[in-house]
């Protein structure tokens, strides 16, 4: 009979906490993923009240509008620093995760690695007890008849 691997339940918590890991991963990156896009969209309404601002309209706006888009203008640059802060912000929390997730995925390989290490030896034991009880069967199959010829 093979023996158990010693390790195995060190290979399950392992794999349980890599895929606690995946997990947080992916959230981490569609929160990434959604910093980015609200950067964009920021990026976008600002290029649309520039554009505005640049268009014939400007030329009749009266001096309180004008200065009124040049306020928001401001708000707009100033939430699209913050939102850049976001973006990083996420992207550095995803970078931790996913160095934390490649450590605990090389613990894992490292465990299945000395598991199939583990299995191969119990085969090779196995076919060895195999290959010796043959033996023996050959060998005294062997004696007997050597016997009876006497």
């Amino acid at each position: 009979m093979a023996a158990a691997f010693p390790l195995q339940a060190l290979l399950e918590h392992s794999r349980h906490r890599m895929e606690v890991a995946e997990r947080l991963l992916r959230a981490l990156k569609r929160k990434e993923d959604l910093a980015q896009q609200r950067l964009q969209e920021l990026h976008g309404f600002k290029s649309e009240y520039q554009a505005r601002l640049s268009g014939d309209r400007a030329v009749v706006m009266d001096i309180i509008l004008l200065r009124d888009f040049y306020v928001f203008l401001s708000k707009l640059d100033n939430a699209i620093a913050h939102q850049n802060g976001e973006v990083t912000n996420a992207q550095t929390h995803w970078k931790v995760a996913h160095d934390n997730w490649l450590a605990l995925r090389q613990k894992v390989k490292a465990f299945e690695t000395l598991a199939d290490r583990h299995v191969k030896q119990e085969i090779q034991k196995q076919e060895k007890r195999e290959q010796r009880l043959t033996d023996e069967t050959a060998l005294r199959k062997h004696a007997n008849r050597d016997e009876g010829s006497y």
